[in-house]
């Protein structure tokens, strides 16, 4: 599935602009008083300045080009300082055939960059913020994972391997939830996850509204 629009809140608006337009490089697509918005390829990002006392965080994926990985750490290496999980500060999926990293923005959202080598997208340039080409995860917090992913399934989404009563993918390589249940520590991560509002857009699926 083809995430077209996500929506995130942030408690801190200026830095999240500030890091993602002067740290990573990225255009800005628009903005508002209270929202400013990315282009991430297929996917627009919008991020909108919290009206709580929360300081919301999510986690995210953004696709990169199958041969372009080790292209892409590089890339991220020169503007952020990368996650660590045991030692790496990358992973390989076996059941996902997918090499990621992980690296936070300023308001704690967890970041990754993902290759799936089951998806031909290759490149023969090297790797630029240009290779950003979808967001293709989006982490959905909930109580109940197996009822959220039943929710998710009245929509004609399908699940995309095994799932548990904490951590659940559903959708495609080209575009998941990643659902979890509350608490559960993000992947190369010390956060616990937590239910914040988010506001997505599908492709032939329409709008959705969690939190």
């Amino acid at each position: 599935m083809i995430f077209e629009e996500v929506r995130l809140y942030t408690a801190r608006l200026e830095d999240m602009k500030h890091f993602y337009i002067h740290r990573l490089g990225l255009g800005l697509f628009e903005e508002t008083e209270d929202t400013f918005t990315l282009q991430i390829g297929l996917t627009k990002m919008i991020f909108m300045q919290s009206e709580t006392d929360q300081h919301p965080f999510y986690h995210f994926a953004w696709l990169i080009p199958t041969n372009r990985f080790q292209g892409a750490k590089a890339w991220a290496a020169a503007r952020v300082r990368l996650s660590r999980h045991k030692g790496q500060d990358q992973a390989y999926s076996t059941n996902w055939d997918s090499h990621s990293l992980y690296f936070e923005d300023p308001a704690g959202n967890i970041l990754e960059l993902i290759a799936h080598h089951t998806v031909h997208n290759e490149s023969d340039r090297p790797f630029s913020e240009k290779d950003l080409l979808q967001v293709c995860e989006v982490g959905l917090v909930t109580e109940d994972v197996r009822s959220a992913v039943q929710e998710l399934e009245q929509m004609d989404l399908k699940r995309w391997g095994e799932i548990s009563d904490t951590f659940a993918p559903v959708g495609d390589a080209n575009g998941l939830f990643i659902v979890v249940k509350k608490e559960r520590i993000w992947f190369f991560s010390e956060q616990k996850s937590n239910i914040y509002p988010i506001e997505v857009s599908i492709r032939d699926v329409g709008k959705l509204r969690i939190g």
